[in-house]
């Protein structure tokens, strides 16, 4: 009888150890889902829809004032009416600015939408830092050749030099064009879309 106790204090102490790890695992599998966010278009005329978060760059379509958009995550870009954020759209069709955007819910945050560490870069020319990435964004500061920068992110733009249209977030929250900066040894992984 004394066996047959401890075996079943064994059996259910496996039980509640088995139910404990399978609710992490799924509590870790919906943490690393995607997260999606909402925002309403309130522009007037509707919101230009542009191929990176720069109003120099492509008009990629037209969103409806009105219209419930579902968003990505966000980056710095041109500023629209004093404000510096743009939106990636979930659909992939491209970027909105948010001066025009409602959020419902909790705000965007910040892209990569994955957690990565930096891309390590090192730049081979003197390269002007931008506010969005395009050379008609405003200038905010120059990179020196032989700099190390840490690249946050990256997105195709418009403006490329020598056929490269990469341009680089930097963490200072600074673009730069891809053709002046040369990856250092570090994962593949690190170098991400802004997305």
């Amino acid at each position: 009888m004394r066996v047959s106790g401890v075996i079943r204090r064994v059996a259910a102490l496996a039980l509640a150890s088995g139910v404990a790890v399978a609710t992490m695992a799924m509590t870790a599998g919906t943490a690393n889902a995607a997260t999606t966010y909402k925002g309403k278009v309130t522009a007037n005329g509707g919101l230009t829809i542009r191929s990176a978060p720069s109003t120099h760059t492509s008009n990629n379509g037209n969103v409806a004032k009105g219209t419930t958009i579902t968003i990505a995550c966000k980056v710095p870009g041109t500023r629209v009416d004093g404000n510096g954020l743009w939106y990636k759209l979930s659909n992939g069709k491209g970027w909105v600015t948010a001066r025009y955007v409602t959020n419902i819910g909790s705000a965007p945050k910040y892209c990569p939408s994955a957690d990565t560490e930096y891309g390590d870069g090192r730049t081979t020319a003197a390269v002007n830092m931008r506010r969005g990435p395009h050379f008609n964004d405003v200038k905010t500061g120059v990179v020196y050749e032989g700099t190390r920068v840490a690249v946050v992110c990256y997105v195709k733009s418009t403006a490329g030099v020598n056929g490269n249209y990469l341009w680089y977030q930097l963490t200072n929250k600074s673009w730069v064009t891809a053709a002046f900066v040369k990856r250092l040894n570090t994962p593949a992984s690190n170098w991400v879309p802004c997305a």
